[in-house]
């Protein structure tokens, strides 16, 4: 039954780790992505003075 509870904790470290790193990306993703060109390239109109 150890041998069960151990993979089963491997498993999840690494699920976890998987869905954390990717998490991480989106985040950073989403922090450098600027206003100024969704502005440019997505409204094509300025929204903000």
């Amino acid at each position: 039954m150890g041998e069960f509870y151990a993979h089963l904790s491997l498993w999840l470290i690494g699920m976890f780790g998987i869905i954390g790193v990717f998490i991480y990306a989106l985040a950073r993703f989403i922090g450098s992505d600027s206003w100024d060109h969704d502005e440019q390239f997505v409204w094509r109109r300025k929204m903000r003075e």
